[in-house]
């Protein structure tokens, strides 16, 4: 079965099949980081040949077996049949991390910024839907056409002229085909004009919701409520392999005015400078962090297995004014809307 015919999940008694879902994100412009990602692939594929490299089969075959671990893939049969709930086999299997190691071994090449150049064939099809489904990158565009399938069931979310006019530029804008390419993108992706304008107005429906849901006032209830979560870190640290060396480390600090860099050097152990979210801080050194003066040394943690000190160089609350902030905050805001009733409607196949 080709994993298009797939389905992904159902809804209100009707299934989606992986091809929908992929459609969609298409008319939506939300595949071009997957299509940007395969042309990379096939680009990197391309130069191996003309250097006349040999891959590494050592290393594809961690790749693979570390996406076995990640999937809860034990045995053979686990993951041939995980591929074939995906209408996929094991050549794409293969070649998805035949493309990713090259794409890594060759990393730093100038690629173009937008995969236009990639030919329009169903060998390419067939590549970018494992691309999707391999990546991880399948579940959140499932999530996406679901809540607007749920949107158009409600029978008040209908929209005008007007607005389909506006969902059409939108459309235009995004995908950068034009009303006279229209034709040709539909067959390409062997769909009619019936299903071109339900989407118009499903997506448009959906995003008079989600601006409904969006409103300011939700969102700052909802920052509040994230205030420690969301507060950005930073800090710098020294990761040793031993308590003694560690506290004689915090010594030095203390002591002795080094600085955490230069214990890191004249120990020859790790230092790292990062900025982070505080909901990112394994659990049991978060609070610490977080309740730390600006510039004060923690005492030696462990934390994974390593041995670390820690500074804390400057804390910075989370605001609406901060798109990485705002995109999270929105978000949490609409999974909470999603999850309600509605949302026990779908049964998931594939996620």
């Amino acid at each position: 079965m080709p994993n298009r015919d797939c389905i992904a999940f159902w809804v209100g008694g009707a299934s989606v099949t992986i091809g929908e879902v992929l459609r969609a994100a298409l008319f939506r412009g939300d595949l071009d980081p997957a299509l940007a990602r395969l042309s990379r692939k096939m680009e990197c594929a391309d130069q191996a040949v003309k250097l006349g490299l040999d891959p590494d089969g050592e290393a594809i075959d961690q790749m693979a077996i570390q996406f076995r671990y990640d999937n809860d893939l034990i045995s053979a049969e686990e993951t041939e049949a995980w591929l074939e709930s995906r209408g996929l086999d094991a050549d794409q299997f293969q070649a998805y991390f035949e493309g990713s190691y090259w794409m890594e071994v060759l990393k730093g090449t100038v690629f173009p910024d937008r995969p236009d150049h990639l030919p329009d064939t169903a060998g390419l099809t067939r590549q970018l839907e494992a691309e999707v489904l391999m990546s991880g990158g399948f579940g959140p565009l499932a999530v996406e056409l679901s809540r607007r399938l749920m949107v158009r069931q409600d029978p008040e979310s209908r929209s005008g002229p007007s607005e389909i006019d506006q969902a059409l530029k939108r459309f235009h804008e995004i995908s950068g085909v034009g009303p006279d390419r229209i034709s040709d993108w539909l067959a390409s992706i062997d769909r009619d004009q019936a299903w071109f304008a339900e989407m118009l107005e499903m997506e448009e429906a959906y995003r008079i919701r989600r601006q409904a849901v969006l409103a300011q006032g939700q969102l700052l209830r909802e920052l509040a409520a994230s205030r420690l979560a969301l507060t950005r870190l930073e800090i710098e640290s020294v990761e040793f392999d031993a308590m003694d060396a560690a506290l004689e480390g915090h010594l030095c600090v203390r002591n002795d005015g080094l600085s955490l860099e230069d214990v890191a050097r004249e120990s020859r152990y790790p230092f790292k400078r990062v900025e982070i979210l505080a909901e990112n801080i394994p659990e049991d050194q978060r609070q610490n962090l977080l309740c730390a003066r600006i510039g004060d040394v923690l005492e030696p943690s462990t934390s994974g297995g390593l041995i670390s000190l820690l500074r804390v160089l400057s804390k910075t609350e989370p605001g609406l004014d901060d798109p990485f902030v705002r995109t999270r905050i929105e978000q949490r805001v609409l999974n909470a809307h999603f999850s309600g009733a509605k949302a026990g409607e779908i049964r998931w196949l594939i996620s």
